[in-house]
């Protein structure tokens, strides 16, 4: 099983300030700005937008799991996204999202990407887990609780 907290940094951990999915998506994907593993900030964008529109990636329990894997990037990235307001990404339960969990990775490691997939749903679907993101006070918070 792969380590969330293995792939997740500070700098990659953000209270979302955006309220629609398209803008929490730009958000998350502007924390990538300074990642070498990265070559084309805007495809990553336009990958996880275009995955989104095919089905949501609102998996109920208040988590979204938005991924995509593309060529212009080398290493598989994880960015955590609060909202403390909730989001409408249409989940599979119609409500709203306060945990957003993007994955991008390589186009070319497919097996890899279904387990990364699979790791992160399984963390995030920890009731108490959610509880104790939604009360935490700020970033640093949220990824000393996910680093656990």
């Amino acid at each position: 099983m792969i380590r969330v907290a293995e792939h997740l940094t500070p700098s990659r951990v953000v209270d979302l300030r955006s309220r629609s999915r398209d803008a929490a998506l730009m958000e998350l994907v502007e924390t990538l700005a300074d990642a070498p593993e990265v070559t084309d900030r805007d495809k990553v964008l336009a990958a996880v937008l275009e995955r989104e529109k095919t089905l949501s990636t609102g998996i109920g329990l208040g988590v979204a799991v938005p991924h995509a894997k593309i060529p212009e990037v080398h290493e598989f990235l994880l960015v955590y996204g609060r909202s403390r307001e909730g989001i409408d990404f249409t989940s599979i339960d119609d409500r709203p999202v306060h945990h957003v969990a993007m994955i991008v990775g390589p186009h070319d490691r497919q097996a890899r990407y279904l387990q990364f997939l699979s790791s992160v749903i399984s963390t995030f679907k920890q009731a108490e887990l959610r509880r104790n993101l939604e009360l935490a006070a700020g970033p640093a918070e949220l990824h000393a609780i996910l680093s656990r």
